[in-house]
């Protein structure tokens, strides 16, 4: 499976990959609002997940950001690319479009993944359900042990900063940016194969 997968990549343009990954989140953000109206009692309760809070949006959505790409950085010093490589899929995807085409992407990944994998999945399930779940939508990461790893942390992760803060808009912004750094480095060549 991961052979083909490869290839396909191969044969895929950067923009074509790209309108895949924003029809995918499409699908998710779809299948979010359908489970959100089966399993959340009403709007109103939808809506009490999304409030500002400064200091947990500082604190658990920006500097843990920063800290999760600071290591991820590191890991990939230590550890040889094969082990961090994606099947080239993150570097076809984010070395070629505007960074205002990477930053929407990034902001509407974010938002659909954790409206669907927090504010559905973990309040209705727990953050084992939840964290595991989002682990397997990142399939392509499950064949690589390092890779594997630093996405089930990162979703724990998440999942545990959802419980602490009950909030969308950190775990939003807490996801936003780690995909966004990550990405940008990837656009801007400084980080060849930054995953």
């Amino acid at each position: 499976m991961q052979k083909s997968q490869a290839d396909l990549i191969k044969l895929l343009s950067s923009k074509q990959l790209k309108q895949q990954v924003w029809i995918s989140q499409a699908l998710l953000g779809l299948i979010t609002v359908i489970l959100a109206s089966f399993l959340i009692d009403d709007w109103q309760t939808i809506s009490s997940l999304f409030y500002w809070n400064f200091y947990d949006w500082l604190i658990f959505g920006v500097f843990s950001a920063f800290v999760i790409v600071l290591l991820d950085l590191t890991l990939m010093r230590f550890f040889a690319k094969k082990w961090w490589d994606d099947g080239g899929i993150n570097q076809k995807i984010f070395q070629q479009g505007s960074y205002t085409e990477i930053i929407l992407l990034c902001l509407f990944i974010a938002s659909v993944e954790e409206f669907l994998f927090r504010g559905v999945i973990q309040t209705n399930f727990g953050i084992l359900i939840a964290s595991i779940l989002f682990a397997v939508v990142h399939i392509r990461y499950l064949s690589k042990m390092v890779l594997f790893i630093a996405i089930i942390g990162l979703s724990f992760w998440i999942g545990f900063v959802y419980h602490l803060t009950s909030n969308l808009i950190v775990v939003i912004t807490l996801h936003f940016l780690v995909d966004v750094i990550l990405a940008l480095l990837i656009r801007t060549g400084r980080f060849r194969h930054a995953s």
